[in-house]
């Protein structure tokens, strides 16, 4: 079973430069030393909030329940600890890749969208849903993220270092496309998936276009892509 992490945010401009320098030197390297990280994938906002997008991809949610990633949650380095109390409005969530119409295709954007716990998610229909917007022009891929079970969702050391807790989603649709234009056509395609999945409880809907800024993949992915390469 696929995983995902899922993670969105904001933090103090006045951290803007040592947030970015620490991301891609310590903690993106950090976490892809992790067996089982695959890759991770970091966005910027064009629309919406917050202003930050990062995901992992990981072989499975059960990856951050495990003693190689709890060790290192559970030792914060002090950069991290000084990071992480500038973060804001931090939404994470440990996923399962539910759907996924094109392995093999990435865009430059996204337009994502995303129902906060508790929400009733009607599984079949965001199916439909996704299935329908791969059609639609430009778009390269569609991803469905489902939130995975509480075992897989474990407090710890580093959640407690952000003011304000973590928020958690129930569901997501994420869709690549190549250019900012298309991104910005296809957010309320994204966002309706999402609304009209929903079932009768209330739940905070937010959507939003990101860029890409940056990919990086692990030597598992590597490994693993060599291995289908045979």
């Amino acid at each position: 079973m696929d995983g995902i992490l899922s993670i969105w945010n904001d933090r103090d401009d006045q951290i803007a430069e040592l947030y970015e320098s620490w991301y891609v030197r310590e903690h993106v390297p950090e976490r892809l030393g992790i067996p089982g990280f695959l890759a991770a994938y970091r966005y910027q906002a064009v629309r919406g909030a917050p202003h930050f997008m990062t995901y992992y991809r990981l072989t499975s949610p059960r990856v951050l329940s495990s003693p190689e990633y709890l060790a290192k949650v559970a030792a914060p380095t002090e950069l991290t600890r000084r990071i992480m109390a500038q973060f804001r409005h931090m939404t994470r969530t440990a996923c399962t890749l539910a759907y996924r119409s094109d392995p093999g295709a990435m865009g430059g954007y996204v337009a994502s969208a995303y129902a906060e716990m508790p929400a009733a998610i009607d599984a079949d229909r965001l199916l439909q849903h996704a299935l329908a917007v791969r059609h639609e022009p430009h778009v390269l891929s569609v991803q469905i993220w489902r939130a995975a079970p509480d075992s897989a969702n474990p407090a710890n050391r580093e959640s407690r270092l952000r003011p304000g807790g973590d928020r958690t989603i129930e569901a997501a649709i994420v869709i690549d496309v190549m250019r900012e234009q298309d991104a910005l056509h296809i957010e309320e395609s994204a966002a309706v998936a999402i609304r009209r999945s929903l079932g009768t409880e209330a739940s905070t809907l937010r959507s939003g276009v990101y860029r890409l800024l940056g990919a990086w993949h692990s030597p598992d992915s590597e490994r693993l892509r060599a291995q289908d390469l045979r």
